[in-house]
C-alpha cells in the first residue's frame, strides 16, 4: 500500500542520480505542481494508465512541463517494477496526448531585421536592458546562459563559449549552474554584436552582460528595466495571440540560421539542442514561406510578361496566325 509520496520520499536519491541541477529542479516542479497534488496520495497499485491519463487532463502548463511531470512519473513507476511492487510500468500504456499540431510555431515566432532594429530603438533608453536583449537576438542564448558569460569565455578566433547559466534556485535567488544540456558549446560572434561587446569593456565588470548595478538580469527585472510589457506589442504581434517573449529572440537567431542555409547538425551543435528532431523545427518551411517562395520563382520567371504585354503579345501572335480573322496583312 505504499503511496507515490512514499515512494519518492525512500528512492528520490536514485531518481535524481545522473541529472543536471537544471533536470533537478523540472522535476522538483513537476512533483510539487503536479504530480503530488493530483496522484501522490494514491498507492502504487492504484496508478493505472487511465488514472495518469485523467490526472495529465487536469494539469495547467506548456505540453512540455506536462512532459516533465510524465517522465519524472515513469522513472518512479519503472523503479517500482525493479523493486517488484508493481508488474509493469503503466506509463508505458499510457494514450498519447494529442494536441493541436501547430504549423512552423518556432519560425512563426521569429522577429525580423526591421522588428529586431525596433525593438532595439524601443529600449533605448536603458542601455543595459538593450545590450542585453541585443545580445538574445545576436546570439540566440537563453537569458540565464547570456548573463552567465564572463569576458574569459570569449575567444579570439570570434566565438562565445557557453559555460554556465543562471537560474532560479526554488526561493527567486539567481545562482550558478551548468548549462541546460550539461556541457559548454561554442556560439559565432556575428558582426552585429561586436559593437555590444565593445560597449560592456569599458565597465571593467567580470560578466559581459550585467544589470545597471553589475548583477544578472533575469526575465522580471528585465522586464521591468526595459518597460517590456508597454513596448512587445509594438515590436512584433502574432497569429497566435500570445505576445513577444524573451525566448522568441532565440527562436529569432535559430530560424535566421536556418534560413542562410546553415546545416541542421550545425545549428544543433549552437543551440545546444540534445536532438536533431528540436532542430528540424526551425528547417521546415511554413505555408506562408513556401507561398511566398513560390510566388517569387514564378514571378521572376514570367517578369516580361505585364498585364498590358501579356495582352499585346497575344494579341500579335494570333495576328500572325490568323492574318484573315484579325483584319491583318492578307485580308
Amino acid at each position: 500500500m505504499t503511496t507515490l509520496a512514499e515512494f519518492l520520499g525512500e528512492y528520490r536519491a536514485l531518481v535524481e542520480d545522473g541529472l543536471t541541477s537544471n533536470a533537478q529542479q523540472s522535476y522538483a516542479r513537476a512533483w510539487k505542481l503536479r504530480l503530488e497534488p493530483s496522484l501522490g496520495s494514491l498507492p502504487l497499485a492504484d496508478i493505472r494508465p487511465l488514472t495518469i491519463a485523467k490526472a495529465r487532463a487536469t494539469w495547467s502548463g506548456a505540453d512540455s512541463t506536462k512532459a516533465d511531470a510524465i517522465a519524472l512519473l515513469s522513472k518512479l513507476l519503472g523503479l517500482a517494477v525493479m523493486d517488484d511492487l508493481l508488474p509493469s510500468n503503466p506509463c508505458r500504456s499510457l494514450p498519447r496526448a494529442r494536441g493541436k499540431a501547430r504549423e512552423a510555431e518556432w519560425t512563426s515566432r521569429a522577429l525580423n531585421e526591421l522588428q529586431v532594429r525596433r525593438m532595439l530603438a524601443l529600449t533605448a533608453s536603458h542601455p543595459f536592458g538593450q545590450r542585453a536583449l541585443a545580445g538574445l537576438a545576436f546570439t540566440g542564448l537563453r537569458l540565464g546562459e547570456l548573463v552567465g558569460l564572463r569576458w574569459e569565455d570569449l575567444d579570439e578566433r570570434g566565438f562565445l563559449t557557453v559555460r554556465r547559466t543562471f537560474s532560479p534556485d526554488g526561493h527567486g535567488r539567481l545562482v550558478e549552474r551548468a548549462p541546460k544540456s550539461g556541457k559548454s558549446r561554442q556560439v559565432p560572434i556575428l558582426e552585429e554584436l561586436a559593437p555590444w561587446l565593445d560597449g560592456a569593456r569599458r565597465y571593467g565588470r567580470a560578466h559581459i552582460f550585467t544589470g545597471k548595478l553589475g548583477g544578472p538580469f533575469d526575465s522580471g527585472n528585465l522586464a521591468r528595466a526595459v518597460r517590456w510589457h508597454a513596448i512587445r506589442d509594438d515590436i512584433a504581434t502574432f497569429a497566435d495571440g500570445n505576445p513577444l517573449r524573451f525566448h522568441d529572440l532565440r527562436h529569432t537567431f535559430l530560424s535566421r540560421l536556418a534560413r542562410h542555409g546553415i546545416a541542421p547538425a550545425h545549428i544543433q551543435k549552437v543551440a545546444g539542442h540534445s536532438s536533431i528532431t528540436t532542430t528540424e523545427r526551425y528547417t521546415h518551411v511554413s505555408g506562408t514561406e513556401a507561398a511566398l517562395a513560390i510566388r517569387e520563382a514564378v514571378s521572376g520567371a514570367n517578369r516580361e510578361v505585364t498585364f498590358r504585354g501579356g495582352e499585346n503579345a497575344a494579341d500579335v501572335g494570333y495576328i500572325r496566325q490568323n492574318p484573315r480573322k484579325s483584319g491583318g496583312p492578307g485580308q
